[in-house]
């Protein structure tokens, strides 16, 4: 890499700059450098629950990618639904036990059970909206395309 080649920075480096705040324990320094983190603050943390939606949104999008063929985009937004399905069966239900049960603990990012479930069942509900708006997007384009969804 010459000194003229713009230093390419991490997809964790990036997201870690986006969530930067003084709060949270992330700061940047200055341009190009890497991020100033506080080896103290729970902001250094990715919550587990958030960035498995975050991945399964990533998911989705590959979906709404006009570059893959249409039953592949149809194959992505089936694997986005199987996971949300599983994810709500399994992490879901065990942050709501959590609650029920009154643990207060906080995970490794700061956040009580009950604030990762209000945060998981916020960005649950967006993510199932967009899968139906893609699911209708490629039902037309399935149907334009010749291809009928009988529905029972």
């Amino acid at each position: 890499m010459t000194d003229a080649t713009p230093r390419r920075r991490s997809t964790r480096t990036a997201r870690r700059e986006a969530d930067a705040s003084p709060e949270g324990g992330v700061g940047v320094g200055e341009e190009g450098a890497e991020p100033v983190v506080d080896i103290e603050s729970p902001g250094r943390f990715i919550n587990r629950e958030l960035s498995w939606l975050a991945f399964n949104t990533r998911v989705l999008e590959e979906a709404r990618n006009p570059r893959h063929p249409l039953l592949e985009r149809v194959r992505f937004l089936s694997i986005s639904a199987s996971n949300w399905d599983e994810f709500y069966m399994v992490r879901v239900a065990g942050l709501k036990g959590q609650v029920e049960a009154g643990v207060k603990s906080k995970s490794q990012d700061g956040l009580t059970p009950s604030q990762q479930l209000a945060a998981v069942l916020e960005r649950g509900g967006e993510l199932m909206q967009e899968q139906q708006a893609v699911w209708r997007e490629l039902r037309e384009e399935l149907r334009q395309n010749g291809i009928a969804v009988v529905e029972v």
